[in-house]
């Protein structure tokens, strides 16, 4: 996954809501029963070839992460190129899901076409595709059309996206100082590679457009990635890697995300798992209700 960042907004704190981020809180301890130490890289993961350490808690603070302000506390996805009725769907549970994540307020808007600039035709075997030029979309369709009222403007696309001609593919890419990204789910599922449409490959799929638009989105926020923790924020180098990744945040990253938007985080985790259950995604649901029983109600 990746998420450029060249720039920082800092958030008037009186814009950055009522409720008081305690850092005692225990939904950022480091509990061995919830948080796995991160383990030594495989051959070709992130950290094999890029050997980040990651940033501390003070170090986030002191960086002034792109925060929500009055005028500035939506998020915005933007539709890129054709939908499908059930892809069409799945943008409406990606919305649930990042509202709940962020404790933010989500919007879809009005589709977008893919620009034909940056086009370039792939073929592998017998299958033949069109890639996106993810600067073309980042700078050319999303920067001058940035909401006034987004903290963040998000393309999803069912379009293949490559970042630079040397590249094969590139699952999304972001940039901080336009407050845009854009990322593709189409490699998540089946159909692009041929594989059998079933129950569990659709399953697989949502976990991994829910990850790679929470990690990224995390990137929009400043949270860089996590070296300390197996944690949502972890680098990945290929979509075995992401599929080994958790989909929750370690309690460092948490601790961030919270001091940042004020999160309610016990609340955060109920509406989570509610749309876990819902599609069924049994084993993220169990690991989130452990841990509301694990830090206990707000004191």
């Amino acid at each position: 996954m990746t998420g450029a960042s060249s720039g920082r907004d800092a958030a008037a704190p009186s814009a950055r809501g009522a409720r008081a981020f305690a850092p005692q809180d225990p939904a950022f301890l480091a509990d061995p029963a919830s948080f796995t130490p991160k383990r030594p890289p495989h051959p070709g993961d992130w950290l094999e070839r890029f050997p980040e350490t990651g940033t501390t808690f003070e170090e986030y603070v002191r960086s002034e992460p792109v925060s929500r302000t009055a005028q500035r506390g939506t998020l915005v996805l933007q539709p890129l190129g054709p939908f499908r009725a059930d892809e069409r769907r799945l943008l409406e549970t990606l919305r649930e899901f990042t509202a709940a994540f962020f404790d933010c307020p989500v919007i879809v808007a009005p589709d977008l076409p893919l620009p034909p600039k940056g086009r370039r035709a792939r073929q592998e075997g017998g299958h033949r595709w069109t890639q996106h030029h993810t600067q073309v979309i980042l700078h050319d369709v999303l920067a001058p059309r940035l909401p006034v009222n987004a903290v963040a403007y998000l393309g999803i696309t069912m379009g293949d996206l490559y970042p630079e001609a040397g590249w094969n593919f590139v699952f999304g890419e972001a940039t901080l100082d336009e407050r845009v990204g854009v990322y593709s789910l189409v490699r998540y599922f089946p159909d692009f590679t041929g594989e059998k449409d079933t129950a569990a490959a659709r399953s697989l799929g949502l976990m991994r457009s829910f990850k790679v638009l929470s990690h990224e989105t995390g990137h929009m926020f400043g949270l860089q990635h996590c070296a300390r923790f197996e944690c949502l924020m972890g680098g990945s180098n290929s979509l075995e890697e992401t599929d080994r990744s958790p989909a929750a945040l370690c309690p460092v990253c948490l601790k961030k995300l919270a001091w940042n938007l004020h999160l309610d985080v016990r609340e955060r985790y109920r509406r989570l798992l509610a749309v876990y259950q819902r599609e069924g995604l049994t084993d993220l649901a169990r690991w989130t209700e452990a841990r509301l029983q694990k830090i206990g109600p707000e004191r």
